[in-house]
């Protein structure tokens, strides 16, 4: 009896692991760059039976419940929104954004909502909408001459920069923009922010990834199978919650037998 106890009680907990990634997945449909999640379940260790059957050719093995083996990112490509805004960015490929964080921490993120920020030294600045900077090739935030206006901010496919006058347009530098070996391996931070771990190995040029200016991508989540998803995730969360109720009588009609 408390084997079954203790393996529908971990079938509870694996599924309500389940239904807080759909939850934050769902709450997350609207953020741009999102990237969707799903937890991986694995089997816990095997008990090894004494005893073989005459029918086996090894020892029966018994199951002692599941377990959460790691929560993957699903980094397939969202959708492209026009804006007409010339400094929302989106990214076509696997490519991210650098972010200039806190305590000179670089922070990688999808969503290429950016703005002009002005400096007390008459300097405007490229910024993201938490006042982050958004990083060069070479790991430096991004500034123009304080006049500069939006509009005349041209950005390339290849993350060149150049602003633009009646005179003609100027070079002001090449977006960041870097892939990972392994991405499944970034550490997630919020929503949209992931930090590089040994895992995922050090960033690199996306040589294969453009950048799309007067566009943000959509985030990837497909609400259809998330509300499939977690229907499914309830219902065996509810058996699992009824397998430890049967368990439970069985135990007291057992002892009251031995009594």
């Amino acid at each position: 009896m408390i084997r079954s106890l203790y393996t529908a009680t971990t079938g509870m907990r694996v599924q309500q692991h389940k239904i807080d990634s759909i939850g934050n997945n769902i709450a997350n449909v609207s953020t741009t760059g999102y990237k969707s999640s799903r937890p991986d379940f694995k089997e816990t260790l095997y008990d090894v039976m004494e005893i073989r059957p005459a029918y086996a050719q090894t020892n029966l093995l018994i199951g002692n419940g599941v377990r959460v083996g790691s929560v993957q990112r699903i980094f397939t490509q969202g959708s492209l929104k026009q804006t007409g805004n010339s400094l929302d960015l989106a990214l076509e490929g696997l490519g991210f954004f650098a972010i200039g964080a806190e305590d000179d921490q670089t922070l990688y993120t999808r969503d290429g909502t950016f703005k002009l920020s002005y400096m007390p030294d008459g300097q405007a600045r490229l910024d993201n909408m938490e006042g982050y900077p958004i990083l060069d090739q070479y790991g430096q935030p991004i500034y123009f001459d304080g006049d500069t206006r939006e509009e005349n901010i041209v950005i390339n496919q290849d993350g060149t920069i150049y602003l633009t006058d009646e005179y003609g347009s100027y070079y002001q530098g090449t977006l960041g923009v870097y892939s990972f070996t392994d991405p499944n391996s970034l550490q997630s931070i919020r929503a949209s922010y992931f930090m590089a771990t040994e895992g995922s190995g050090e960033p690199t040029p996306a040589l294969d990834t453009k950048v799309i200016q007067g566009y943000l991508e959509q985030s990837n989540v497909d609400l259809s199978r998330e509300m499939t998803d977690l229907i499914m995730a309830q219902r065996a969360y509810q058996l699992n919650s009824r397998m430890i109720q049967t368990a439970d009588e069985m135990e007291k009609q057992a002892n009251n037998l031995r009594g």
